[in-house]
């Protein structure tokens, strides 16, 4: 499996700019899920679709050819994007991503994971990724993610996960965080599995920066990505907003350990959203750091995993996956 080439050109302004540039430019500007940017970039392409919102004298004519009609709120939403370009910024941002030999995907990209249709509007205007992003389309894939202060027992329990899969035949897919995330991910490369990652900020300032190694061994083995680019100032919603991509790359979700109101809890209710198995690993009954488990379990038909074996039931037919 081949690696896509890094992110390359120059950055110009208006209607010069590139298509790799203007990603980065719509990354920065739009929020995740924004309809009327992804609607616009389908349309015009990013290039063109950024031009459009960078001349205000256009944006009725914009919304009329994609929306077929104009509103207050569209108009007031387009000029918000334009309020927030800053050319200085992406041509920042760009370079960073040459330089640290950063790739880009798009929808129309060929290793583009196609779970993220699944998404709808909500998928995403491009990942930025080092390693090699096609190990997320090529093999099944199990998140395991979970409490970022968790026990013992926990800590263990994740590493059983992981080490229950088939090394050939699994893909392993976590957030980078400290707990069961890191646990999930050092597993990974311990017991020759496939480690994917999905970062809530730039590929270049990894959080915590604890792992910044752990990321550069994962790029070696498989892939890290992120929706947002460089320079993108990592803001307390872009941690949920990534959670809804590590459900829909995933195939099946283990969450092992969480409270209840925990980004692993919210990355639970993504993956029941679009129909992805879920697997718990509570913890002790009655201890806070397990009471998510039990809820999700409770609220969506989660499956209480009672040993590593049991992942098999998450990923039916799926080879190398013991079951």
């Amino acid at each position: 499996m081949g690696s896509q080439a890094p992110v390359g050109g120059v950055v110009w302004h208006g209607a010069d700019m590139n298509d790799d540039s203007s990603r980065i430019a719509w990354g920065m500007i739009a929020h995740p899920g924004d309809v009327l940017a992804r609607d616009l970039c389908e349309l015009f392409g990013p290039a063109e679709a950024l031009a459009r919102v960078l001349a205000p004298r256009s944006h009725a004519a914009t919304l009329s050819l994609v929306r077929g009609e104009v509103t207050g709120g569209d108009r007031k939403h387009l000029g918000t994007l334009h309020e927030r370009y800053d050319a200085d910024g992406v041509s920042a941002s760009l370079l960073q991503q040459v330089r640290a030999g950063i790739g880009v995907l798009y929808p129309s990209h060929p290793a583009w994971p196609a779970r993220l249709a699944d998404l709808g509007d909500a998928a995403p205007l491009a990942l930025w990724f080092r390693g090699n992003p096609e190990a997320a389309t090529t093999l099944p894939v199990l998140a395991v993610v979970g409490s970022r202060r968790p026990s013992g027992a926990g800590l263990g329990n994740a590493t059983s996960i992981v080490a229950g899969t088939w090394s050939e035949g699994v893909a392993v897919l976590s957030g980078g965080a400290a707990g069961i995330d890191t646990v999930a991910h050092q597993a990974s490369l311990i017991h020759q599995r496939v480690p994917l990652c999905v970062l809530a900020g730039g590929l270049e300032s990894v959080y915590p920066s604890e792992n910044t190694a752990l990321m550069s061994q994962i790029e070696e083995r498989g892939a890290v990505f992120s929706e947002a680019p460089c320079g993108l100032r990592i803001r307390p919603e872009r941690f949920l907003a990534r959670n809804r991509l590590i459900a829909a790359l995933s195939d099946g979700v283990v969450v092992v350990e969480a409270a209840y109101r925990s980004g692993a809890i919210n990355t639970a209710h993504h993956a029941a959203g679009l129909g992805r198995e879920i697997g718990v690993v509570p913890g002790r009954w009655g201890d806070p750091a397990a009471r998510g488990c039990f809820r999700i379990a409770r609220d969506v038909g989660a499956m209480v995993l009672t040993e590593a074996a049991d992942v098999g039931f998450l990923l039916p037919g799926m080879p190398g996956v013991h079951a």
